[in-house]
Order: C-alpha cells, then sequence, then structure tokens
C-alpha cells in the first residue's frame, strides 16, 4: 500500500512541476488564418551564409546573445536559455535562424519556445519564420503586423500581440515587453530580463554610436520618453540590436546628444534658415565626434531632425 501511496504522490509532484513550469504568457492571439496565403517578397537572406560570423556567448547566467555580421554591419539580440526552452530576440535573417536554433539545440538541447519581433523592421525580424515553422510562438507589438503585412515582409506573421505590456513566464523566468511610445516605428518593443537585469533596446539605444542615417521610421518625443525608460530601469546590461552592449549611462548621453540636436536644429530653422544653411551651422561636442560612425552619419542626423521639426512646428499661418 505504501509503495502504491508513493507512486501516486510521485505522479502528483511531477504533473503539478510540470504544470507550474509550463510556459505562459498574456499576450493577445492573432489568427494566423487570416494570412495564411499572403503573398510575400523575395527573402533576400534565404541562402546559404557560410560567410557570414556568428556568435552565441554569455552575456550574465543563463543569458546570451546572439550576433551576426561584422562591424559595422553586426546585428545582435539577447537569447534566454531555460530548461523548458529558448527566448529568441531578433533573428535577423533566414540563414543565421537556421544556424541559431540548430547552436542552442546542439548545446542546449531546448528548443527555441518564443521568438520576440522587437518592431515591423525586416533586417532585425528576418527568419522568424524559421522558428514559428518548429511550433515557436513569434511575439511582437500590435502595430508590427500590418507593416509585415502590407510590406510582404518575408518573415513571420506575429502569433501574439500586445498593446502596452506583456509577460512571458518560461522555466521559471520572466520576461517583460514593454511599448513605452512611437521611437523608432511606433511597433517599438523593450525586453526585459529582471534576473539579470539586462535589457534588450533595439535602434532607440546606442553604445557610443552615432544613430542610423536620417532616423528613417522616427518619432522623436517618443524617443525621448523612451529613453528616460530606460535610464530610469535597474539594469546594467542593454543590448542595441547592432555593435556592442552598452549601459545606462550610454543613454544618458545619447538622449542628451538627441536634445541638442533638436534644439540646435529649432532655433536654427526660426531664425529663418534654409537647410542648406542649418546643417553646416549645427555644432557638435567633442565627445560626439568621439562616437562611431560619426563622420558619415553626422549630417544625415541633421537632415532627419530638420525633417522632424520642419514637420511639426506651425507658425503663423
Amino acid at each position: 500500500m505504501k509503495i502504491i501511496y508513493f507512486f501516486i504522490f510521485t505522479i502528483f509532484i511531477t504533473t503539478w512541476t510540470t504544470s507550474a513550469m509550463a510556459a505562459s504568457d498574456t499576450g493577445k492571439d492573432v489568427s494566423r488564418e487570416l494570412y495564411a496565403n499572403r503573398k510575400v517578397l523575395p527573402d533576400p537572406t534565404a541562402g546559404a551564409c557560410p560567410d557570414t560570423e556568428r556568435t552565441l556567448t554569455k552575456v550574465r547566467d543563463n543569458l546570451y546573445r546572439h550576433t551576426s555580421g561584422t562591424l559595422p554591419a553586426l546585428h545582435s539580440g539577447l537569447v534566454l536559455i531555460t530548461k523548458e526552452g529558448a527566448v529568441v530576440i531578433d533573428p535577423a535573417s533566414t540563414c543565421t535562424a537556421r544556424w541559431l536554433n540548430d547552436e542552442i539545440k546542439k548545446r542546449f538541447n531546448v528548443k527555441v519556445r518564443y521568438v520576440i519581433e522587437t518592431h515591423g523592421h525586416f533586417d532585425h525580424i528576418a527568419g522568424s519564420q524559421v522558428f514559428q515553422e518548429k511550433g515557436a510562438t513569434v511575439v511582437a507589438h500590435r502595430n508590427a503586423v500590418e507593416p509585415i503585412v502590407g510590406e510582404k515582409l518575408p518573415t513571420a506573421v506575429p502569433d501574439k500581440v500586445f498593446d502596452k505590456e506583456m509577460k512571458i513566464e518560461i522555466g521559471g523566468e520572466t520576461v517583460n515587453l514593454y511599448h513605452i511610445a512611437p521611437s523608432h516605428s511606433n511597433s517599438m518593443v523593450m525586453v526585459h530580463f529582471p534576473k539579470q537585469k539586462a535589457l534588450q533596446c533595439t535602434d532607440v539605444c546606442e553604445s557610443k554610436t552615432m544613430p542610423y542615417m536620417d532616423f528613417l521610421d522616427f518619432y522623436y518625443d517618443g524617443w525621448i520618453k523612451t529613453l528616460d525608460w530606460v535610464i530610469a530601469q535597474d539594469v546594467d546590461i542593454i543590448d542595441v540590436g547592432h555593435y556592442t552592449l552598452s549601459n545606462r549611462e550610454d543613454q544618458r548621453a545619447l538622449r542628451n546628444y538627441m536634445v541638442d540636436l533638436h534644439d540646435q536644429v529649432l532655433s536654427l530653422v526660426r531664425q529663418g534658415q534654409t537647410w542648406d544653411q542649418v546643417w553646416r551651422n549645427v555644432k557638435f561636442k567633442p565627445e560626439y565626434q568621439k562616437w562611431f560612425g560619426y563622420d558619415t552619419m553626422r549630417v544625415p542626423n541633421i537632415h532627419g531632425m530638420h525633417r522632424w521639426v520642419v514637420n511639426h512646428r506651425r507658425g503663423v499661418w
């Protein structure tokens, strides 16, 4: 009889533990049937890429960072490894996604359970479909669905979306997702790993590097609001989706840079200066001139901020 009770107790404990460890999230389902036959453009990252440099290196504890390519064209994202499976952020390309899936399986013997698309830009979320086809749940902000579908991007349409906040529980770990404000796109997601004091802040944050080109998909006010939020977080590791790992001090410096650039451009435009005058008269502090990409990104940065300022001011009319 004792053996029977012990057997039943063991089954109960095993079932309870498995249930307690089961991955869960607070995202809202997206009907994949709506997009089952959608048209997509050719995938320029689908071919074999044996010469692409790729890494999967430990950041802290069970948190890793994957990279694809070399500077200045390096892409990156954090990877959480748990006994129940892995969480991958932004595969960056289809050929790298295939490599990353195999590498995680080989090194940790777990499947990828979640893939987080930080925003609806192809250069970061390419390859998400590789994991989705193998059963992973793809997560993004709700605003990412439209550009993925509308632009016919050859990547995964999200399985789960959220508006302001979302939580993933997996293997005894918590991953928090936040949409603070439109910044670099209106679908930008911050991914927080509280246990590891780490944050994924793709494209919005920098690591002593100039923002890319003319800010592209750009919302100045929301970008500053997002940086304010990042600076207030209890994190000391920030992956910016490119280049090298960063920290909150770098984001304070970036915030100061963007506010300074904005205020200079606005002042010059209000003085009646034309674009040809504005770009010649913006001054950069010595510390910014030391940032990676200064020579190539300086004028495009002015151009992007000039476009924002001109489109968001109204005088007497």
